[in-house]
């Protein structure tokens, strides 16, 4: 599945023969709810179902209808402008309204309120109306059409002041965003109204539940995100989205299911919840065949990592998704608590797990002396549901950055007694140093422990301690090129800025680095196992570029992030 998705990912763009397929252009006018609801999985749902929309999001954080209206009125450069062509992202800053207007010929632009007054009608004028006119008379298209985007009501437990507004009641407040924003929207005469608030209060009522926000308010970088695109596609291309075939590999089956019909009820009943709570997960979990990657810290992450987002004692993930997004029967969960989350880990690294800078930036830490109140001398994850017949092998990350000392941490696995394993890596400033566990042996009741502490070199006041990510997998499973972490070749850094460096560990026969439309930027043949080949990408616009690996007629990709 993960081969065939790759493929036809990097397949150049053929031309669409539906009668049905449409080309649209996009500008929103917004601050980072813009950015959670379309600069993220769009696109990519626009090119599944033979579309194509360029998309632009003038960006400029926590910013008002009234501050968009002043910095019109004034022409300020006060934005950041990010677009998004055949897949590509750029970002370019000190951008004005007016300058981004005359950039395209726009066929929709968009507008919406800041989130604590997205409720509150009377925010909204007169700055919607002077914002619409100033834009109206720019605009170089004819036939554009202004759309308004209904944003979505805060986390329950979200704690800022701005809940204030809303008595603190989630409920409260998506009603009053439903009925300002399309009062507000009428009342200027804009007909297109993108329902992301009530595509997200119906994902609410699913068995995610009040999962969809990261930090309370902006959505959760996944499922939550791909919920918001889902609603601006269904709205903006007139096509239903359920059934869709893309989603991203960090969304699994079932979620991407909740997503799209959270997303098309909310376009056929805009100004109502409709329950999602009668859908199951009936998604087939596949055996523990394939590697399985875990991040310690980061909320969510890039590519097919899961996430352990809490350190506290009963914290876990169950089923746990291999890197093709399958569910498999294994779990993880803290058995013995760590201190808390560093968050002063490297943003890019070189090792053969190629982890991307969110996974590397966060770690859960402890500390064998009194920190912060507690002490945790050691700390416990255990992994459940294995197989008590087959051994596991494991490679593990640790990492914070600036520091003088030596942070060394041990890694114990306990499995069938008395077989343990212990590991040493010192974390401090680490970006390249990884510790391999090889054939670790579940206990009778499929269960592996791992302690993690402070090492007998470690010479920190503290005794500070790191786990930043694992990847693990069966010690039989294939290990070659049709598994894409194989570790045949390194590509670093991972995001990359002026150069990105690949190494092989095998002899490769050729190496291609691909824009997402399957465009060739460098190539490079027969690079010898061990030799460094870096590539100048001084020249090429930020976004996600392939790595395309061929050795004896099978071929593999890598994903790489330029900054």
């Amino acid at each position: 599945m993960y081969k065939k998705f790759l493929l036809s990912f990097l397949l150049p763009a053929l031309v669409c023969t539906s009668l049905n397929a449409k080309q649209i252009k996009l500008l929103a006018i917004g601050n980072s709810f813009s950015d959670d609801a379309i600069e993220a999985n769009l696109y990519e749902l626009a090119r599944e179902d033979g579309d194509t929309i360029v998309i632009a999001n003038l960006y400029l954080s926590a910013s008002t209808l009234e501050m968009h209206a002043t910095n019109a009125a004034n022409n300020n450069s006060s934005y950041s402008y990010r677009k998004i062509v055949n897949g590509i992202r750029t970002e370019m800053p000190n951008y004005s309204i007016e300058t981004a207007l005359a950039e395209e010929d726009w066929d929709y632009i968009s507008f919406q309120q800041a989130s604590q007054f997205s409720g509150l009608y009377d925010t909204y004028f007169p700055h919607l109306t002077n914002l619409k006119s100033y834009v109206e008379e720019r605009a170089t298209n004819p036939n554009v059409q202004f759309v308004f985007h209904s944003t979505w009501a805060y986390a329950q437990n979200f704690n800022a002041t701005n809940f204030d507004y809303y008595n603190r009641d989630q409920m409260t407040m998506y009603n009053a965003i439903v009925d300002a924003s399309h009062r507000a929207a009428e009342e200027v005469g804009i007909s297109i109204v993108i329902p992301a608030g009530t595509a997200v209060q119906n994902g609410r009522s699913s068995i995610i539940g009040d999962h969809f926000c990261r930090d309370g308010f902006h959505l959760e970088l996944t499922y939550g995100r791909y919920t918001a695109a889902c609603t601006w596609y269904e709205k903006l291309f007139n096509k239903v989205v359920v059934g869709n075939k893309y989603r991203p590999f960090t969304v699994t089956a079932f979620q991407a299911k909740i997503a799209q019909y959270a997303a098309h009820y909310a376009v056929e009943n805009p100004k109502k919840v409709t329950s999602l709570a009668y859908l199951v997960d009936d998604t087939e979990k596949v055996p523990f065949n394939n590697r399985i990657n875990l991040s310690f810290g980061s909320s969510a992450t890039q590519g097919a990592w899961n996430a352990l987002e809490s350190y506290t004692v009963g914290a876990g993930i169950n089923d746990l998704k291999d890197i093709y997004s399958d569910i498999t029967d294994v779990d993880v969960v803290v058995i013995n608590r760590f201190s808390g989350i560093n968050s002063e880990g490297p943003t890019t690294t070189a090792t053969e797990l190629n982890m991307p800078g969110d996974v590397t930036k966060k770690s859960f830490f402890g500390n064998k002396k009194q920190f912060g109140g507690m002490a945790t001398p050691t700390a416990v994850v255990k992994f459940s549901s294995l197989d008590k017949n087959e051994t596991y092998d494991f490679v593990l990350f640790g990492s914070m950055m600036n520091c003088t000392d030596n942070r060394e941490t041990y890694y114990k696995f306990s499995g069938k007694i008395p077989a343990d394993t212990i590991l040493y890596l010192n974390a401090s400033n680490n970006i390249k140093r990884l510790v391999k566990a090889v054939g670790i042996a579940p206990n009778e009741s499929g269960e592996i422990e791992l302690e993690v502490g402070p090492g007998p070199n470690n010479d920190n006041s503290r005794g500070f301690y790191y786990i930043t990510a694992l990847s693990f997998a069966p010690h039989d499973a294939a290990s070659g090129l049709d598994d894409p972490l194989h570790f045949s070749v390194n590509a670093y850094p991972n995001p990359f800025d002026k150069h990105l460096n690949i190494s092989p560990n095998i002899d490769i026969e050729s190496i291609k680095m691909m824009s997402l439309d399957g465009k060739v930027i460098h190539s490079v043949n027969r690079l010898a196992c061990g030799k460094t080949h870096q590539i100048n990408t001084e020249k090429i616009p930020s976004g996600v570029y392939i790595v395309s690996i061929t050795n004896n007629g099978v071929r593999d990709y890598l994903k790489v992030v330029k900054n």
